[in-house]
């Protein structure tokens, strides 16, 4: 199978073939050829924009750029920004349009967000004293369209949401929504795409939101990199969070001269071996087929959830939905137990909040169990989850 062979490129299986992973959500396995290229960077001297001497990995660190601007069809290279992840990406959208904000305004977020793409706004409304309206979910965990009509005026001056959540793993109808916001306000859209970059093929232009933002190691690449990209108008409108050097053009000791995009947004030191194995993740990405890899990662999450739902007094957070990522409780026992025993049979899964206390406050939940597979799981690892759940329960019940 598909995902067998695609496995066979992370260590962790060979290193740790006691556990069973199922924590890609929080974070993704790293493939050989990420490790490879992190290696042969730091054996390597120089920066990048710095001398002629590490032209090459100027050129590795700006392909980098290439390829995801092509993976998402983003409208120029000039329009993808390096970050430190998902967290850095918003928090330089919040603060670089601040200054567009006045007392009064609104700024509209869901509340089925992570902390990520709540505390940035909801300090943003409370610094500038605008408003800030949260939007509640239906019965399928979704948006509603006429509330968020209903929610939009001329004061709209940001939207944000998730397209996949992190909690339930359910995708927000963004092309029903997104035309909404633009017919009925002139607000700046922002979207999380953190979550659904691997196991969705995503052409931003087509989404047409101003922003996205996504953290490289969601998709196979590593810590500390992230991307913030959108459309090049209004990556324009925002202002430096940080200042220093590459940034600029000139400056003098009274005047700043910005550079342009995107190395205004790129102040400092990047984390080049991160960007430059991301690169290298995204080219090795490039020889699979990924409608192949998903639908082998979307039978086995159908193969999980349809199995979860024989057992009794469980709960899953969107039965009627099938996604790689699962939130689930027993009525009858407590999720950090249940994880507790887990972990002692090698299961890693997540458990707790997941970073969205106010969305599982909104459900009536003190935490959840989260299972999320990606392209390397495989059904041995989910019938040996149901063996260590059964042991679980068992032993609960004793």
């Amino acid at each position: 199978m598909i995902n067998s062979d695609f496995r066979s490129h992370f260590p962790f299986f060979k290193n740790e073939s006691n556990w069973v992973y199922l924590d890609s959500a929080a974070t993704t396995l790293k493939p050989q050829v990420l490790i490879d290229e992190t290696i042969a960077f730091y054996q390597s001297a120089g920066s990048v924009h710095r001398s002629q001497y590490d032209l090459a990995q100027t050129d590795a660190y700006e392909m980098a750029r290439d390829l995801v601007a092509k993976r998402f069809n983003v409208e120029s290279r000039d329009a993808v920004i390096w970050t430190s992840g998902t967290t850095h990406s918003i928090n330089l959208v919040a603060q670089g349009l601040s200054d567009e904000i006045q007392a009064g305004d609104e700024i509209i977020v869901s509340i089925a967000e992570h902390h990520a793409n709540f505390i940035p706004w909801q300090q943003l409304a409370e610094r500038k004293k605008a408003k800030l309206i949260v939007l509640p979910v239906d019965e399928n965990y979704c948006i509603d369209a006429n509330v968020l009509s209903e929610a939009l005026s001329a004061k709209t001056k940001i939207v944000a949401f998730n397209l996949v959540s992190n909690v339930t793993g359910v995708r927000q109808p963004v092309e029903q929504l997104i035309p909404i916001i633009r017919a009925k306000s002139s607000a700046k859209i922002l979207l999380d795409i953190a979550q659904a970059v691997n196991s969705e093929q995503i052409d931003i232009q087509q989404l047409d939101a101003d922003f996205y933002t996504f953290s490289a190691h969601k998709m196979y690449g590593p810590t500390g990199v992230g991307v913030l990209m959108g459309k090049l108008q209004s990556l324009a409108t925002i202002r430096p969070l940080f200042f220093g050097g590459k940034m600029l053009t000139d400056i003098t000791e009274q005047n700043l001269t910005l550079a342009d995009l995107p190395y205004r947004l790129e102040a400092g030191t990047p984390n080049i071996a991160g960007i430059i194995g991301f690169g290298k993740v995204l080219a090795w990405l490039d020889k699979w087929n990924f409608n192949s890899l998903n639908k082998s990662l979307y039978q086995l999450a159908e193969k999980f959830q349809n199995q979860l739902q024989q057992y009794t007094n469980i709960q899953i957070l969107k039965p009627s939905n099938i996604t790689p990522t699962i939130s689930f409780n027993f009525s009858n026992h407590h999720h950090a137990d249940i994880a507790t025993i887990l972990a002692e049979q090698k299961i890693a899964l997540r458990t707790g909040m997941h970073c969205a206390k106010p969305y599982l406050r909104y459900l009536d939940k003190t935490g959840t169990l989260r299972i999320s597979l990606a392209h390397y799981n495989t059904e041995d690892d989910i019938n040996r989850f149901f063996n260590a759940l059964n042991f679980a329960l068992q032993l609960l019940q004793d």
